[in-house]
């Protein structure tokens, strides 16, 4: 999945901002679907490593139980870009859409997107769809005390590995930072590169890196960090120690394939299949988006991020789960898009997408009953299931209308690996960028 192009592209729509509405398309009170009236609800939807099968096995069941509601799917690797100019200019609008996480408060701030506060509050299966989010996400949609979009996905993200290669070399997964260190050494011995990783995103690497930030300040200093109080939440210290880390790897050449920084997601993931590296910092839809690729009897798992030394907390996964559904202000067919997205909070289509992707939705469900997933997806599940998760959330207008993760333009990681700063440099930088930039941000936000 162009998944942490996930992170690259929900920082440019960050930067980027947002124009005014100039026109509009349909009405938002329309249903469409009622008595018998033939309604073609048009989804706009991210299509990437999950693929669309999912998509069109639950569309496929809500026609079967409304006959009069077909589907127009429209998929786009690039819609979470694309989605913006188009509720900005009102044309060609969908019903629905399914984007990766971005700046999506400013649309609702501007008008653009159709309040669903009415379909957190409607009951699926015998209770209030907003208590069947897990806690953790149940305020990822708000804004201004209004709910506009659900959840998505809930995405376990670290380090994939060679499970075949690990076995046949006697490797176990390394628990600590140091264990892993060793072991990229025992792999080199054995003429076995250590990583593969695509250069052109190279903030995939937030997955181990925000793990190990989290494991040194533990769950009560991220969510410190989080609210964005003051710019001293960028003077924590274990986002330094896990910069550090990220460094030590990328600065030895022997630890990465020949020619990683000038891959993409999909060529560094063929470079770790064909066996050139023994892991990689992945996501949880990698089996589904290379499934064409996966050699015959290769076998991968996921393992929780090495802990740092000292960590307060450990057996960390960071997850995402603000790629988001919403309906557009402006769009035709508002009720019915509204009953899909119940419909898509039903048990047996919450299971229906976890059997199709082996991956779960942030909602509360009985995973442990569906059968014939991969060994990878129960994989996936189970760590999705006992880690203690970490969501990259905040409500704080500071931190998605400006700053995401890091307050200078670009990842850090393209800073350090091209050998313009050092990881102490890059936090040094960051920080004082956040204390000069602090007081005019608040007053930009009208915070002051």
């Amino acid at each position: 999945m162009k998944r942490w192009l996930r992170m690259a592209a929900a920082g440019a729509a960050l930067l980027m901002g947002a124009a005014g509405l100039t026109g509009c398309s349909g009405g938002s009170g329309q249903s469409g679907g009622g008595d018998g009236e033939k309604t073609v609800l048009k989804i706009s939807f991210f299509k990437g490593g999950y693929g669309d099968e999912w998509l069109k096995a639950i569309t496929a069941a809500y026609t079967k139980e409304h006959p009069n509601v077909t589907f127009d799917l429209e998929g786009d690797a690039d819609m979470t870009l694309k989605i913006g100019p188009r509720l900005e200019s009102g044309a060609n609008l969908p019903d629905i859409a399914m984007i990766l996480a971005t700046n999506w408060q400013q649309w609702a701030a501007k008008g653009y997107l159709e309040d669903l506060s009415d379909v957190y509050a409607a009951d699926v299966n015998g209770t209030a769809m907003a208590d069947k989010i897990i806690e953790a996400d149940r305020n990822v949609g708000k804004y201004g005390g209004k709910y506009w979009m659900v959840p998505w996905t809930d995405v376990c993200n670290g380090i994939i590995y060679n499970e075949t290669l690990f076995a046949q070399n006697g490797w176990s997964e390394p628990k600590t930072v140091s264990e892993m260190f060793t072991l990229m050494e025992q792999m080199k011995a054995k003429g076995v590169t250590p990583f593969s990783f695509g250069g052109k995103v190279i903030s995939y690497w937030d997955f181990p890196v925000l793990a190990w930030w989290a494991q040194a300040e533990g769950m009560d200093g991220m969510q410190t960090f989080l609210k964005m109080d003051s710019p001293e939440v960028y003077n924590q210290q274990g986002r330094l120690k896990a910069l550090e880390v990220f460094e030590k790897i990328i600065k030895d050449k022997t630890n990465y394939v020949d020619g990683a920084m000038g891959m993409d997601h999909i060529q560094s993931q063929m470079a770790f299949l064909q066996g050139k590296a023994a892991m990689i910092p992945m996501g949880a839809w990698m089996e589904t988006e290379m499934k064409n690729s996966i050699p015959e009897g290769f076998k991968m798992k996921m393992m929780l991020t090495p802990a740092l030394d000292g960590a307060k907390m450990t057996d960390v996964s960071v997850c995402t789960s603000q790629d988001m559904i919403f309906i557009p202000k402006k769009a035709k067919n508002v009720e019915v898009a509204k009953d899909f997205l119940k419909f898509m909070a039903r048990d047996d289509m919450l299971k229906l997408y976890t059997e199709k992707t082996g991956s779960p939705r942030p909602f509360t469900y009985d995973i442990a009953s569906i059968t014939g997933l991969s060994d990878f997806s129960n994989n996936i599940l189970d760590l999705w299931s006992k880690a203690n998760k970490v969501y990259m959330y905040s409500e704080s207008p500071i931190y998605f209308m400006k700053y995401y993760y890091w307050p200078a333009a670009g990842t850090p990681y393209s800073r350090i690996q091209i050998g313009d700063e050092t990881a102490a440099e890059t936090f040094s930088n960051d920080y004082a960028f956040a204390k000069s930039k602090w007081d005019a941000t608040k007053k930009e936000l009208g915070l002051d």
